[in-house]
Order: structure tokens, then C-alpha cells, then sequence
């Protein structure tokens, strides 16, 4: 392989890759345009609750299991038991 010929090379691969990038995407953009987007704002709000809800439940349960631990240390009080 001659140095020479290495700039036609790399010139002859990025046209290739730039084709197909364009007709990937010109794919991707059909799809795209076809899709409803009411329902997807839809199921992207039912899916981010969902999230919300079990990160809220999760960090909840650690805020527990680490306030259990410092009543069995002895670092806090148990809460007053008023009714």
C-alpha cells in the first residue's frame, strides 16, 4: 500500500459511511414522523412515575434501616408516643 493512495482511501470511506448514515437516518426520520406522539408523552409520564414512586420507596426504606440503626446504637430517641 502506498502512502499516496491512503487520502483517497480515507475520502472513499467517509463518503461510504456518510451514505449510509444518510440512509439509516432518512429511516430513523420516517419512523420518527410516523410515530403519535400523544401516546408516547403518555407512556413517558405513566414510566416517570412509576421511576419516581420506587426511588421514592427505595431511599425511604434506607432512611429506615438507618434510623433503626442509630435506636439500636444508641445515637436518638424512639419517637414520643403521643396519641
Amino acid at each position: 500500500m502506498k502512502i499516496n493512495n491512503m487520502p483517497d482511501k480515507i475520502w472513499s470511506g467517509a463518503s461510504y459511511c456518510t451514505s449510509g448514515g444518510l440512509i439509516c437516518g432518512g429511516g430513523f426520520m420516517q419512523w420518527v414522523h410516523a410515530l403519535n406522539w400523544s401516546n408516547i408523552a403518555v407512556i413517558v409520564g405513566v414510566v416517570m412515575a412509576i421511576a419516581t414512586y420506587l426511588t421514592s420507596a427505595y431511599y425511604q426504606n434506607r432512611q429506615t434501616k438507618a434510623y433503626e440503626k442509630a435506636l439500636d446504637r444508641g445515637f436518638i430517641t424512639p419517637p414520643s408516643k403521643k396519641d
